[in-house]
């Protein structure tokens, strides 16, 4: 009931900015991170709480940059081990 309240006294781009947020929330919780980062950035471009949307989006681009380090990771084992094999 809060949040109804709330949400009828904000103006339209407030709302939009809230929807936006919580769609980002919620991709960020399944660990979605291009999607919310997604949300995140057409959130920052409303103007609206920056700081707290360019937090959201650090917080993306650091989880991304760890994805993209076990993935790299992954791979170089993937390919010792196809070595490995193709040489016995």
């Amino acid at each position: 009931m809060e949040h109804s309240v709330l949400e009828s006294t904000l103006t339209p781009t407030g709302r939009k900015f809230l929807d936006l947020i919580r769609h980002g929330d919620n991709f960020l919780k399944i660990e979605l991170l291009r999607p919310a980062k997604n949300y995140y950035l057409r959130a920052l471009a409303l103007n609206l709480e920056t700081e707290k949307v360019q937090q959201k989006i650090s917080e993306c681009d650091r989880l991304l940059a760890f994805e993209i380090k076990v993935i790299k990771i992954l791979v170089l084992i993937g390919a010792g081990i196809v070595l490995t094999i193709l040489l016995l």
